[in-house]
């Protein structure tokens, strides 16, 4: 049996995995350039857009980041008037995080942005590779999923 490494010439499905994410976010700043936001604030902005209510734990998990980064990078989006952070009127330990108008042009740019970029990715396969290839991402997550095991 072969020690299977990436160069060996054998590829680990990981470290396929690993280069494919690590390009695509590399296309998906390039393609985010000019709005003002990264890709991780991409995620961001749109978490916000479909539930102003999302705890900055679910924020955190959508951006891949930190619960400490993403205490940063809220302040920081709102300091640049991506968003507007309140007190929920009736739950004071519930903070409303809102886009702006500077928000949700952002937000609709990073749509724009990431659906070109997944277009550009999955152009080499047919329709129903990009369906299998999702679903089989999605089984692997699933296994690795700490509440699976």
């Amino acid at each position: 049996m072969s020690k299977m490494s990436p160069e060996s010439g054998e590829a680990w499905i990981g470290y396929s995995l690993k280069i494919a994410q690590h390009r695509l976010r590399q296309r998906l700043e390039a393609e985010l350039e000019g709005t003002g936001i990264s890709a991780a604030q991409n995620a961001v902005l749109l978490a916000i857009s479909h539930n102003p209510r999302i705890s900055n734990a679910a924020l955190a998990r959508a951006a891949f980041v930190t619960p400490q980064s993403m205490q940063g990078m809220l302040v920081t989006l709102e300091r640049d008037d991506f968003i507007t952070r309140t007190p929920h009127p009736d739950h004071g330990r519930i903070i409303m995080t809102e886009l702006t108008e500077r928000g949700r042009t952002a937000a609709a740019a990073g749509i724009l942005a990431s659906e070109a970029v997944e277009r550009h990715m999955l152009s080499g396969l047919t329709p129903d590779e990009a369906r299998m290839l999702g679903q089989l991402l999605n089984r692997c997550a699933d296994a690795l999923d700490p509440g699976n095991q």
